[in-house]
């Protein structure tokens, strides 16, 4: 099938299901648009929705929004925070002033999945920001920190903060995408493997290596700056807690 057969069939499919978009209109379109691997009727049925037309729109309402809120309830989120996130989508998507949300979709990847992506990562992050709310009646029986630790980022704390941004600032995009995910957003590995579609384990190794090679790139920063030993090393970055360092760090750059 030629390129002109797809662009004609995926305009065929779309009129099928009541799209008027004119046929002329949604081929030049999608020839502007087109890569070298574009889905496109997945590319079709979103330039149809940025045209706002009608039908379109109900049926990504009622396949895409539809799976976003299957795999949420899948996930155990909050019912009302379903609601919220399939609102806001619905808000970000085709609604907001130019660019709406629809617009960056290239056709590179399954709609489907973007979709989703969008949604579960929109409803952790709004369930994590929930259970970050703490009681004042429970501030007692908050951790303290131990004298060790707080005497060692007092000594270290700025040569340890600097190393860890330089370190983050030096990963790949998709390691810095992944820890924001895992630290900043609280998206659990399961989460994770929904999102990418991968296997949990696959997820977790994924995450464990990044991390890894931020740890790495720390260490070495730190031994080169204060001319320390391995050991020494290990123990700033232990007592500098570098998981909850980094989300400060994620939170600080957001």
């Amino acid at each position: 099938m030629t390129q002109l057969d797809q662009l004609g069939a995926a305009w065929r499919a779309l009129a099928e299901q009541g799209v008027v978009v004119p046929q002329d209109e949604l081929v030049d379109a999608l020839r502007a648009r087109l890569g070298t691997s574009t889905r496109v009727s997945d590319l079709a049925l979103a330039i149809a929705c940025e045209c706002r037309d009608p039908a379109a729109l109900a049926l990504f309402e009622r396949t895409h929004l539809a799976m976003v809120r299957r795999a949420l309830g899948k996930l155990k989120i909050n019912p009302a925070i379903i609601d919220d996130v399939l609102g806001w989508m619905r808000f970000e998507l085709f609604v907001r002033p130019a660019p709406a949300l629809i617009t960056t979709y290239t056709g590179r990847g399954d709609l489907a999945s973007w979709t989703r992506a969008i949604g579960v990562h929109e409803a952790v992050k709004r369930a994590r920001r929930a259970r970050r709310e703490v009681s004042p009646d429970l501030a007692p029986e908050l951790p303290v920190p131990a004298p060790e630790f707080v005497a060692m980022r007092g000594a270290f704390g700025p040569a340890f903060t600097r190393a860890l941004s330089s370190a983050f600032a030096g990963l790949e995009m998709s390691e810095r995408t992944l820890l924001r995910q895992y630290f900043l957003d609280g998206l659990t590995i399961d989460v994770l493997a929904e999102l990418y579609q991968i296997h949990r384990a696959t997820a977790a190794r994924h995450v464990a290596s990044a991390r890894q090679r931020l740890v790495d790139r720390v260490r070495a920063t730190l031994k080169q700056e204060l001319r320390l030993g391995d050991e020494s090393v290990d123990e700033i970055i232990t007592l500098s807690n570098l998981d909850e360092s980094l989300g400060t760090l994620l939170r600080r750059t957001q």
